[in-house]
């Protein structure tokens, strides 16, 4: 993502699909830790991933750009942030971390992966100190298709968005093998290193 494309975003004043926006604070925050491994978790279940970024103020619904103060920044770092998102997350997700600077502000920008094999799964509840309930162990995060938000698979279109994926990961790691393995797959005869000799060999080379 480019700079000019970074700043862009941060003007929208809302979220997308792929983009989910986080309040400033610092990483040792365990309940702002928890929102932002959840969004997390949804992103790895969409196809492309999508971004995470933390330094948004909401005020009222209203979005607006602050940045992290330099005490709050200083606790962030790739390391810190993989740790805890691997106690939620089953399998770990895959991401990018950085620091992006606009004028004199801050932001965390977090690049997630697409899940790899299988969809990613909460494996460890988290409730907000009045007792609501931001990750739930066993739940599957997506990012809904009607409202840009992450929850719990809402609709079965958007479960169905989810299977569609995994079985997409799953043919392309089927073609794969059987490539590797000289299986032909369009009905022909399967070619591999023995059918070359044996038809060498009848051809008298």
């Amino acid at each position: 993502m480019t700079d000019k494309e970074f700043v862009q975003l941060l003007e929208i004043g809302h979220e997308k699909q792929g983009i989910e926006f986080k309040a400033p604070g610092p990483l040792t925050d365990k309940h702002l830790a928890a929102r932002v491994a959840k969004a997390m978790l949804g992103m790895a279940n969409r196809r492309d991933g999508g971004h995470v970024i933390i330094g948004m103020n909401d005020s009222g619904g209203q979005l607006s750009p602050v940045g992290l103060v330099p005490a709050d920044l200083a606790t962030w770092n790739n390391d810190r942030l993989s740790d805890i998102v691997s106690v939620y997350a089953d399998p770990n997700v895959s991401f990018e971390f950085e620091v992006r600077t606009v004028g004199e502000d801050k932001f965390i920008l977090i690049q997630v992966h697409e899940f790899q094999d299988i969809p990613i799964l909460c494996k460890k509840n988290h409730d907000d100190p009045d007792a609501r309930q931001v990750l739930r162990q066993g739940a599957c995060y997506v990012r809904s298709r009607h409202k840009p938000e992450t929850s719990e698979i809402p609709t079965q279109a958007d479960m169905r968005d989810l299977l569609d994926l995994a079985v997409d990961k799953e043919i392309r790691r089927f073609l794969a093998r059987a490539q590797k393995t000289g299986i032909a797959l369009n009905g022909g005869q399967q070619i591999n290193d023995k059918n070359k000799f044996d038809s060498q060999l009848g051809a008298g080379l």
